[in-house]
């Protein structure tokens, strides 16, 4: 989404650190990002896990202003930004106007629903190690930073894992662990986080998982 085209006078300065919006909120407006950095964040117990991290182009709170319920999520600056701030009036005039906003906002519902929909089916899984897996697979499609041709950095800990997952702390532990020991992933040196070394791998993992789940091996 080209926010320049959009109201670039209607942007206004968001200095980093500021909370544009905060989980269970009432939303009346979403924002185009137009320059800087905003983070999407959820509370999960009694940890703040990070959904989403996104620039220029991209849209922050339009769940609350489509759907008219509470915010769903935390959105901070992290980096000076500029944002356009979009209610439900204006929404619906660009939409009208422009077919590739409309596009544009339906793929991201689209995929949005799509990850929701993922982690209900991963939920359903008895087994710790398929929960794990395919909760890292989808991570990295959802929130995975690109590092060199073959590498994902995921900024979550196993705790988030454990919360996100409905799993205990151990059992993530224990998976990350073995994962770890063959080569798939290892913890970032940078501390929070992990880095995803071999996404083939990974993939033919859960792959393999999956199939054997099919075939009544595992539960």
């Amino acid at each position: 989404m080209d926010a320049s085209t959009l109201a670039p006078k209607l942007a206004k300065s968001y200095s980093a650190g500021t909370v544009i919006f905060r989980e269970g909120d009432a939303g009346s407006e979403m924002f185009i990002i137009v320059a800087g950095n905003v983070r999407v964040s959820k509370q999960v117990g009694t940890l703040e896990r990070t959904l989403a991290r996104l620039g220029p182009g991209e849209f922050v709170g339009e769940m609350a202003i489509l759907t008219g319920e509470n915010r769903s999520a935390t959105a901070t600056v992290e980096e000076d930004a500029r944002l356009v701030p979009i209610d439900a009036a204006m929404l619906e005039q660009i939409v009208a106007r422009s077919p590739e906003v409309a596009v544009r906002l339906l793929k991201r519902l689209a995929f949005r629903l799509k990850a929701a929909n993922d982690l209900a089916a991963i939920l359903l899984h008895r087994d710790a190690r398929v929960r794990v897996v395919r909760g890292l697979a989808l991570l990295v499609e959802t929130r995975g930073v690109e590092r060199g041709e073959d590498e994902v950095f995921l900024e979550v800990t196993p705790d988030e894992l454990a919360a996100q997952l409905g799993l205990q702390n151990q059992e993530v532990t224990d998976v990350l662990g073995r994962l770890e020991r063959g080569g798939m992933v290892q913890p970032a040196e940078e501390g929070s986080g992990y880095v995803v070394r071999d996404l083939d791998r990974l993939r033919e993992f859960v792959d393999f998982i999956t199939a054997r789940e099919t075939l009544g091996e595992i539960g």
